[in-house]
């Protein structure tokens, strides 16, 4: 049975609960050196660490040697499992006009489910009637340039160009003895792949009232080269609230998309992986 929605947002609330609190305890030790709203738009570092709330969307092929295997989607065929997730986001305003802005992005999941239907992946066939267990893996990570060709006193927004390096890492194995007679051995399939694409988009800051803020985010670009082919896109908007330096608690919305067509050793197939849903983020500035 799949895990309900409610379990998976309170686990997330759970994530963010505790990295808030021990964000907040480091972040506390430090000294403050006054009681004045931090200028999001001077600060030369920042740094935000959430969790989120969300749907995902996995569909993956991995093809053996001479064979073509089967789509699978991962959320209709084993449900959501275990799942942990975090995102950490920070920038280093170098110079006015200028940053260099840094993502780590981290989900994954277990989950186990006796098949209905037979599902050939990458050399092996996991038989109906199996207990197949599924480990899904994705790491993201971004390194980008900023540039602020618009700038005010309240708002500013920017050009980036970066590099997204998706690392994805899939595994189905089933033993012998949870098969019901339908194997007569343990089988496993392992497929991994890290896929480098460069990203193009416009980001945007704007201060509110009352110390708030606003950021919003657009990022995309399409690829085919030597093994790889496909296109990435990730948009992201969030207001948060920025008393002191040492203290953001903030809100948003985050949609994330990869399309791969891959022809490597360790990966033959295809992955299509999407997620979107609401952040909840700790921020802190110096």
């Amino acid at each position: 049975m799949r895990r309900s929605v409610g379990t998976q947002r309170l686990r997330a609330l759970e994530i963010v609960t505790m990295c808030a609190a021990a964000a907040g305890l480091a972040l506390c030790s430090l000294p403050v050196a006054a009681d004045e709203s931090p200028d999001l738009l001077n600060e030369p570092f920042y740094v935000a660490l959430g969790s989120f709330i969300l749907n995902s969307d996995t569909k993956v092929r991995l093809d053996g040697e001479g064979q073509r295997g089967d789509q699978v989607d991962f959320e209709d065929t084993f449900g959501g499992g275990d799942t942990t997730r975090f995102r950490v986001d920070g920038y280093w305003r170098f110079a006015d006009k200028h940053k260099i802005r840094a993502l780590w992005f981290n989900s994954s999941r277990t989950k186990s489910r006796v098949l209905d239907e037979d599902i050939t992946w990458g050399d092996e066939v996991f038989p109906v009637h199996a207990e197949t267990k599924a480990k899904v893996a994705f790491d993201i990570y971004e390194l980008a340039y900023e540039y602020a060709f618009l700038r005010r006193d309240n708002y500013e927004v920017s050009g980036t160009a970066g590099l997204h390096y998706t690392q994805f890492e899939t595994t189905l194995s089933a033993k012998a003895s949870s098969s019901g007679g339908t194997l007569d051995h343990d089988i496993s399939q392992k497929g991994s792949v890290g896929a480098p694409l460069p990203v193009f988009g416009l980001r945007g800051m704007w201060r509110l009232p009352h110390d708030f803020w606003f950021d919003a985010s657009a990022q995309i670009f399409a690829l085919s080269i030597d093994e790889y082919s496909g296109n990435i896109q990730d948009y992201r908007a969030a207001v948060f609230w920025q008393p002191k330096t040492w203290l953001g608690l903030g809100l948003g919305y985050n949609r994330f998309s990869v399309n791969l067509d891959v022809d490597r050793d360790r990966f033959k197939g295809s992955l299509d992986w999407t997620y979107s849903g609401p952040m909840l983020f700790y921020s802190g500035a110096f």
